[in-house]
């Protein structure tokens, strides 16, 4: 009896072993990157910073998937996908079922899933979208293969961009830039400042078109006020240029005249110059006799 109690006690021992080792399985999604989208950063139409596509462009996810699967055992990755809540899953390309990439204990590998952005009938532009990404692991990279465990991270802010909100976008950045790198002097010409003040008052009109979501008129405005900033500068530099232009013809007519005239002006100058001096050394003696005190008279 003693014996058959050891030997089942030694079955379920090593069933929990089994059954740990099994559940030990851990790998993790450590990070991922949006590659080459319409527009990164804070958007005044949802509010909240994006990463966004244009409909009918395509995006690319990096994802890495690690290895830390104790007792220290490869993994084998069979999918990295990607599911979005207009109910459709985009796949790598570079493993599969029949194909599962090993991933060594304590390394990671980097996936790629590229795929056309939908239109905006089947993912709205209106809103911002919520993803899962998932890495699935198999038992084997050989024969039948069976899914040990997937492992997933969520994804938040996703947009998808109309063609209007798209070209909106890209004219606001072209127009920042060439704001952000010249500096409004104090003087302007008059021609070049009235440019200016229209290109501002377009851009502060796109600026509300965009945020109440009209895109079509966003993007006319922006387009104007991205002209006029254009014309405003061309003016100022060309006025600019004129004046500079000007000033530099009256430096070479001068010189022109003083090399001619030169050694006169000099001459004069010196001579005028010593007469000024004996004048002064004048003035200083009379002032100081002056100040002296008559001698009295005995």
């Amino acid at each position: 009896m003693g014996k058959k109690l050891a030997v089942l006690f030694s079955l379920v021992l090593a069933t929990l072993i089994s059954m740990s080792m099994l559940g030990s399985v851990q790998a993790s999604i450590p990070s991922y990157n949006w590659i080459g989208p319409t527009y990164r950063g804070l958007d005044d139409f949802y509010g909240i910073t994006v990463v966004a596509y244009e409909t009918g462009s395509e995006a690319t996810l990096v994802v890495s998937v690690y290895n830390d699967w104790w007792p220290g055992v490869p993994v084998n990755v069979s999918a990295v996908k990607v599911g979005f809540d207009w109910g459709i899953n985009y796949s790598s390309t570079e493993c599969s079922e029949a194909n599962p990439v090993q991933i060594d204990w304590h390394e990671s590998r980097v996936f790629t899933i590229a795929f056309t952005v939908p239109g905006t009938n089947i993912a709205s532009n209106l809103v911002t979208h919520v993803y899962t990404i998932y890495a699935v692991h198999v038992n084997s990279t050989t024969g039948p293969k069976g899914i040990v465990d997937s492992w997933t991270e969520d994804g938040t802010s996703f947009a998808v961009y109309s063609t209007d909100q798209a070209d909106a976008r890209v004219l606001r950045n072209e127009l920042e830039a060439w704001r952000d790198a010249y500096t409004t002097p104090i003087y302007m010409p008059s021609e070049a400042k009235e440019l200016w003040i229209k290109a501002t008052v377009e851009e502060n009109m796109a600026d509300d078109a965009y945020e109440y979501g009209n895109f079509a008129d966003a993007k006319t405005h922006y387009g104007n006020a991205l002209n006029f900033t254009k014309e405003a500068l061309t003016s100022e530099v060309d006025k600019t240029s004129s004046f500079e232009d000007a000033l530099l013809d009256l430096i070479d007519s001068a010189g022109s005249y003083l090399s001619m005239q030169g050694w006169g002006f000099i001459v004069i100058g010196i001579g005028f110059g010593i007469g000024f001096l004996l004048m002064g050394i004048g003035v200083i003696v009379y002032l100081v006799r002056k100040s002296k005190p008559l001698p009295s008279k005995a």
